[in-house]
């Protein structure tokens, strides 16, 4: 999401569609001049001029600018050509068009911090001169007109244009969405201090674990940080955010076969299923692990252990009545000396 909606992406793209239209008006010049249609062949040399300003405006990071003043050329521009050419030119579909690239200039301008007219504001514009072009065209003609198949020509060729802008526009909408909810489906369900699973993930999945095989047994187990209270005090949070993430990494590089989570404070929940032949052995892993591991902060070295309790998921259990029963198992280990894992 970040590269998509980076500044230096989003000045590209500008880039990419200055460059476009300029290229769009060389082209138009020629064809206007071809077919003598004057007024329109003088209003692209124009045009061809102002996006070479354009591109010097981006190039100075004035994206607004170069957002207001293109939609105000390409109005008055497609206006003009519908009115001096007329309706079956298929000058008017752009307009269409450039209502999708407001709004994601809008968009993108929020994105990264950029003030831009409000899209609600400037769409009815379009669509005055939408309308407004084929009453005046309807009613009174048009002082020019292109041979049928060139008009043929150019029906086709907009409608190619604007289908494309569409495309590429809603494309992007669609890829932002998601990797949006993708990052904030993670934030919601992550501590963003460990990157462990947080209370909510745990919670979802022991909900699915009435829905799981019933021949699997089920236990779970709190791990908490001995004296971490103490940590804080003596050493600051920054030690204690520390000790909370490099027992999160022990977890995560040696354990991750078990579900584990961030259950609150310094206390880490840790579950596992019956495939796991001996639990008690696999939690005494972790004690040791985190007993024998070299906490250093700041040049000092620090002595962290933890307690674990732990208990064996029964059927008639809660959610609730399940972590309890592992919490009184986590009282009993504090209550008789910590460092040790009571199953």
């Amino acid at each position: 999401m970040k590269e998509l909606l980076s500044e230096t992406t989003i000045k590209r793209l500008a880039y990419l569609l200055a460059g476009f239209f300029l290229a769009a008006h060389v082209m138009l010049f020629f064809i206007f001049r071809h077919y003598g249609v004057i007024p329109m062949a003088g209003f692209n040399l124009f045009s061809v001029l102002f996006y070479i300003a354009i591109l010097f405006l981006i190039h100075k990071n004035r994206l607004a600018w170069f957002v207001g003043l293109s939609y105000l050329e390409i109005l008055l521009h497609m206006g003009l050509a519908v009115y001096f050419t007329g309706w079956n030119s298929g000058f008017q579909i752009t307009l269409i068009g450039i209502c999708t690239l407001l709004y994601y200039a809008e968009y993108v301008g929020k994105t990264i911090g950029i003030k831009t007219i409000p899209s609600l504001y400037c769409v009815p514009l379009a669509m005055i001169v939408y309308i407004g072009s084929y009453i005046i065209t309807e009613l009174h003609g048009s002082p020019y007109s292109f041979p049928k198949e060139v008009s043929f020509r150019f029906q086709i060729g907009w409608a190619v244009v604007v289908f494309a802008i569409l495309c590429l526009i809603l494309q992007i909408f669609v890829t932002v969405s998601t990797k949006t909810q993708e990052i904030l489906t993670d934030e919601v369900l992550h501590d963003r201090l460990t990157g462990l699973p947080n209370r909510y993930y745990m919670v979802s999945f022991f909900q699915k674990l009435s829905a799981a095989d019933q021949n699997k047994k089920y236990w779970a187990a709190i791990a908490d940080i001995d004296s971490f209270k103490q940590v804080n005090d003596v050493y600051g949070h920054n030690c204690g955010d520390y000790v909370l993430r490099t027992f999160a990494e022990i977890l995560t590089k040696e354990f991750s076969h078990l579900e584990l989570c961030r259950w609150g404070g310094e206390e880490f929940l840790i579950a596992g299923t019956s495939d796991i032949r001996d639990p008690f052995s696999e939690l005494e892993k972790i004690r040791i692990a985190v007993q024998k591991h070299p906490f250093v902060y700041e040049g000092k070295k620090l002595s962290v252990t933890i307690t674990i309790g732990a208990a064996w998921y029964e059927g008639t259990m809660s959610i609730d009545e399940w972590i309890d029963a592992a919490d009184k198992k986590l009282y009993e280990g504090k209550q008789a000396g910590k460092n040790r894992v009571v199953f």
